[in-house]
Parts: C-alpha cells; sequence; structure tokens
C-alpha cells in the first residue's frame, strides 16, 4: 500500500490537481482562499499519501501542547475504502503518540467504521 510522507513545497501542484475538481474542496482551493490554504499546508503537520508515486491522499493537522486536531483528511475517490485513511491517521499518532487525536468532521459515519469514538461536535460563530 501506499507511503505516507510528509508535505512539502515540492507536492503542491500535484495535491492541488486532485482537490480543485471536488466541489467539496472548493472552500480551499478557490481564488480567494487558495494562497491561504497553501500556507496552511505548510505551516501546519499535513501528510501526503502516495500510491506508484502519485498523490492519492492528504491529511492536515494542527498542533498544540493539548492535543492532534485534524481539519483534513481526503483520499482520492479511486482509492477509497483501501486503507489510506486510517494509514494518514496512524502516521500522524506515531509522529505525536503521547497527544490525544481529535477530528473534525463532517464525516462521522467513517470515523465510527474506524472505531474511533465520537465525543462532542463542532459549531460555527
Amino acid at each position: 500500500m501506499g507511503n505516507i510522507l510528509r508535505y512539502d513545497k515540492q507536492h503542491e501542484s500535484a495535491l492541488l490537481s486532485l482537490l480543485i475538481n471536488e466541489s467539496d474542496w472548493q472552500t480551499f482551493t478557490n481564488e480567494q482562499n487558495l494562497k491561504i490554504f497553501k500556507e496552511a499546508l505548510l505551516t501546519s503537520e499535513t501528510f501526503i499519501c502516495e500510491h506508484n508515486h502519485e498523490i492519492c491522499g492528504y491529511l492536515r493537522a494542527l498542533v498544540d501542547a493539548f492535543g492532534l486536531y485534524v481539519s483534513e483528511l481526503y483520499v482520492a475517490p479511486n482509492y477509497r475504502n483501501q486503507g489510506y485513511g486510517k494509514k494518514l491517521l496512524q502516521k500522524l499518532k506515531k509522529e505525536h503518540p503521547q497527544k490525544n487525536l481529535y477530528i473534525l468532521s463532517d464525516e462521522d459515519l467513517y470515523y465510527q467504521k474506524l472505531g474511533l469514538k465520537q465525543i462532542g461536535s463542532v459549531f460555527q460563530l
């Protein structure tokens, strides 16, 4: 199965080409937010997943003294249900074994399928 690598600038165009056509990801890839998103990818704890040297997914998390907060987890449609999302989450946890991992999700069924416990919800002001 694919390799998990720490994201860096060289991955930018391949990752963006995956996301640009996904309607759910236009919040990040639209012209107004693209520059902010590119910076967030570099300044957050970001990992990519590769299959045959092509990016097939990524994870971006925020890290502080209290825990890890997964902001985005994406796996390209052709690679879903093959364990790539789980592998990305495991890599993040392996990098920070002493921290609790929290996921900001709108895909609750996916995380429930992985056996994760739901402990709250997210609200926007």
